[in-house]
């Protein structure tokens, strides 16, 4: 089995990347379950934070992946339906090589272990 790596991918959304989240959400959670084994940790970047109450404003997303290469991690995420569906902005995507300091497992996370 080859050695996996860490993988650290910023999306900004695209202008119509908030609207398109709309009708993408729940196919892109599907699909984290299908590839979970890939999946670390990901979530929304908000604008700012807002109460609970409050609709959150999303600027885009960040996603950490385990795979034996960028090339693998990028290709993974480009069948996402947050990059089929115009959700992110891969023009301005970053994508940076990490080690997790620490990393500690949702018990409740929605999308299981």
């Amino acid at each position: 089995m080859s050695e996996k790596y860490e993988y650290l991918f910023i999306f900004q959304d695209l202008p119509t990347g908030a609207e398109n989240r709309n009708f993408t959400t729940d196919p892109h959670e599907d699909f984290v379950r299908e590839v979970k084994e890939f999946w670390l940790g990901g979530g929304p970047i908000f604008k700012n934070h807002q109460g609970r109450s409050e609709p959150q404003q999303f600027h885009g997303s960040w996603v950490l992946l385990h795979a034996t290469s960028e090339d693998e991690a990028r290709e993974l995420l480009l069948r996402d339906p947050f990059t089929t569906g115009k959700v992110w902005d891969w023009e301005k995507a970053q994508v940076f090589n990490v080690q997790s300091g620490l990393r500690v497992a949702l018990e409740n996370s929605r999308f299981g272990r």
